[in-house]
Protein backbone atom coordinates (compact mmCIF):
# COMPACT_ATOMS: atom_id res chain seq x y z
CA UNK A 1 0.00 0.00 0.00
CA UNK A 2 1.37 3.38 -1.27
CA UNK A 3 0.87 6.64 1.50
CA UNK A 4 1.73 10.36 0.58
CA UNK A 5 3.16 9.78 4.24
CA UNK A 6 6.85 10.49 4.37
CA UNK A 7 8.44 7.28 4.38
CA UNK A 8 12.18 6.25 6.57
CA UNK A 9 14.72 8.61 4.33
CA UNK A 10 12.64 11.40 4.52
CA UNK A 11 10.60 11.10 0.89
CA UNK A 12 7.27 10.98 -0.25
CA UNK A 13 5.69 9.49 -2.93
CA UNK A 14 3.19 10.81 -4.80
CA UNK A 15 2.35 14.50 -5.21
CA UNK A 16 4.59 14.65 -2.59
CA UNK A 17 7.96 13.34 -4.12
CA UNK A 18 10.77 15.42 -2.82
CA UNK A 19 13.34 13.36 -4.72
CA UNK A 20 11.72 14.19 -8.37
CA UNK A 21 11.42 17.98 -7.57
CA UNK A 22 14.81 18.15 -6.52
CA UNK A 23 15.42 16.50 -9.84
CA UNK A 24 13.10 19.08 -11.49
CA UNK A 25 14.21 21.89 -10.02
CA UNK A 26 18.41 21.03 -10.71
CA UNK A 27 17.55 20.29 -14.29
CA UNK A 28 15.43 23.47 -15.03
CA UNK A 29 18.11 25.54 -13.70
CA UNK A 30 21.14 24.05 -15.36
CA UNK A 31 18.90 24.38 -18.88
CA UNK A 32 18.80 27.74 -17.99
CA UNK A 33 22.66 28.45 -17.03
CA UNK A 34 23.78 26.51 -20.37
CA UNK A 35 21.43 27.64 -22.91
CA UNK A 36 20.11 30.75 -24.65
CA UNK A 37 16.66 30.66 -23.33
CA UNK A 38 15.01 33.57 -25.41
CA UNK A 39 16.65 32.04 -28.25
CA UNK A 40 14.47 28.56 -27.28
CA UNK A 41 11.54 30.47 -26.78
CA UNK A 42 12.24 32.40 -30.69
CA UNK A 43 12.22 28.78 -32.14
CA UNK A 44 9.14 27.14 -30.04
CA UNK A 45 7.60 30.49 -31.34
CA UNK A 46 4.31 29.56 -33.55
CA UNK A 47 4.88 29.48 -37.48
CA UNK A 48 1.45 30.74 -38.43
CA UNK A 49 -1.71 31.95 -37.26
CA UNK A 50 -3.67 28.57 -37.25
CA UNK A 51 -0.71 27.38 -35.21
CA UNK A 52 -1.06 30.57 -32.61
CA UNK A 53 -4.60 29.19 -32.63
CA UNK A 54 -3.67 25.90 -31.87
CA UNK A 55 -1.58 26.69 -29.02
CA UNK A 56 -3.69 28.98 -27.38
CA UNK A 57 -6.67 26.15 -27.15
CA UNK A 58 -4.14 23.75 -25.71
CA UNK A 59 -3.46 26.28 -22.88
CA UNK A 60 -6.60 27.22 -22.20
CA UNK A 61 -8.00 23.22 -22.58
CA UNK A 62 -4.61 22.86 -19.58
CA UNK A 63 -5.76 26.36 -17.75
CA UNK A 64 -9.22 24.48 -17.06
CA UNK A 65 -8.15 21.38 -15.67
CA UNK A 66 -5.57 23.65 -12.90
CA UNK A 67 -6.16 24.01 -9.92
CA UNK A 68 -4.50 27.47 -9.96
CA UNK A 69 -2.47 29.69 -11.73
CA UNK A 70 0.51 29.70 -10.69
CA UNK A 71 1.05 33.73 -8.94
CA UNK A 72 4.71 33.96 -10.87
CA UNK A 73 3.68 33.31 -14.08
CA UNK A 74 2.27 37.53 -13.35
CA UNK A 75 5.59 38.49 -12.45
CA UNK A 76 8.71 35.81 -13.42
CA UNK A 77 11.08 38.66 -12.90
CA UNK A 78 10.82 38.00 -9.36
CA UNK A 79 12.21 34.43 -9.58
CA UNK A 80 16.03 35.02 -9.21
CA UNK A 81 18.18 32.20 -10.93
CA UNK A 82 18.41 30.00 -7.73
CA UNK A 83 14.67 29.58 -7.68
CA UNK A 84 13.85 31.50 -4.91
CA UNK A 85 11.78 34.43 -4.95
Amino acid sequence: MTTDRANDKGEVQGEGDYKAGRRYNEATREFVSDNDVSKAAREAAPESADEQQQMERAEQQGRQRAKDEDPMLDNPEAIDKSGQK
